[in-house]
């Protein structure tokens, strides 16, 4: 009569199936490399060190107050371009020539890549 060996255990890796001994080998084999970066808040480029983010945007303020009702818009709103462009915020005085709202909208979609209307 033949003699069978024991089983061992071993681990696989998800994604090639390759078999190994330890289990955090196998986590690692084919893990996907992930790396840290330091993000710019104005235009949300990523940078390896911090500094290169903080030096990315430096020109850009990433808030405006609203002249007429003093409310502070963050960069990447309608609002922050409404004020830009026609010297008032929508909260305060949602009234534009269509020169301005149209304006307004192309200069947040180039900034945001989002597509919104002043007025829906």
């Amino acid at each position: 009569m033949s003699v069978r060996a024991d089983v061992i255990r071993k681990w696989e890796c998800g994604s090639c199936n390759e078999l190994h001994d330890h289990e955090h080998q196998a986590e690692e084999c084919c893990a996907p490399e992930v790396t840290a970066v330091w993000v710019c808040p104005v235009c949300d480029e990523g940078h390896d060190k911090k500094e290169e983010a903080e030096a990315c945007c430096p020109d850009i303020e990433t808030t405006i107050t609203c002249p007429r009702c003093f409310r502070d818009h963050s960069i990447g709103t309608l609002n922050y371009e409404a004020v830009k462009v026609a010297r008032h915020c929508n909260t305060c005085m949602p009234i534009f020539t269509v020169d301005q709202q149209l304006a307004i909208q192309d200069l947040h979609y180039q900034r945001t890549g989002n597509f919104l209307h002043l007025h829906d």
